[in-house]
């Protein structure tokens, strides 16, 4: 079985609502034959409440290019969800979440309030504080901007391995030196990049978070004041 990722969903979707507009014959034709696939997967019932009343087989031909690519992205939706039921996605707590980012868990349980962390069966919660999010959920900036929950743990992870082992003097070397790339990349001491970036804890930015974060955690333990 492949594993079908979101990026290959966004394209699937893209293409396809491209088509449709310069050929709505096509999409009625492909509608067609994956609904009549999913239908012998999934009860009918249940595969016609994923629809709007109006979308049915019998009065897709009516329907604007607009219309039917809303469809069809239901439709993949629901054939998306299926391919992935049997392949049950890596989970995490909030708390786990929470870390990757290097946020606190309210700021997660606030965004998936938002729906800025969105994925499957999300809104059949009433509460998010013991929500398990799937490695496969996505994570919406406020410029829109989307990233697969699995690309910041994938980068997260990569920046602990590359944390070495070293004893108490090249510790402290090290901490001085990672300082300097801090303030390097920033382009000024902490106080004054927090003044001109603004607050890292109501930050949109995760990568600012969390940067600032472990820059704070670098001066203190320089200063020891831990």
């Amino acid at each position: 079985m492949f594993v079908i990722t979101y990026e290959d969903r966004k394209i699937v979707e893209n293409e396809i609502s491209r088509d449709i507009e310069l050929n709505p014959q096509y999409g009625i034709a492909a509608f067609k034959f994956i609904y009549n696939l999913l239908n012998q997967i999934h009860h009918s019932d249940l595969l016609a409440q994923h629809f709007n009343p109006y979308i049915n087989l019998n009065t897709l031909d009516s329907l604007t290019p607009k219309q039917l690519s809303d469809a069809f992205n239901q439709l993949l939706q629901l054939a998306f969800e299926s391919s992935t039921e049997i392949e049950k996605p890596l989970l995490y707590t909030t708390g786990q979440i929470a870390t990757y980012f290097g946020v606190s868990t309210t700021t997660i349980n606030n965004w998936l309030r938002d729906k800025r962390i969105l994925f499957p069966s999300m809104d059949d919660k009433q509460s998010f504080k013991q929500a398990r999010i799937p490695i496969t959920a996505i994570y919406r900036s406020t410029n829109g901007k989307e990233t697969v929950i699995r690309e910041v743990i994938q980068e997260y992870e990569y920046q602990k391995s590359q944390e070495p082992v070293y004893d108490e003097v090249e510790r402290m070397k090290n901490l001085v030196q990672l300082l300097l790339t801090f303030e390097s990349k920033y382009n000024g001491k902490y106080e004054e990049v927090v003044s001109r970036i603004g607050d890292p804890n109501s930050s949109d930015d995760w990568k600012w978070t969390r940067d600032a974060d472990e820059w704070r955690y670098v001066m203190k333990e320089i200063t020891g004041d831990r």
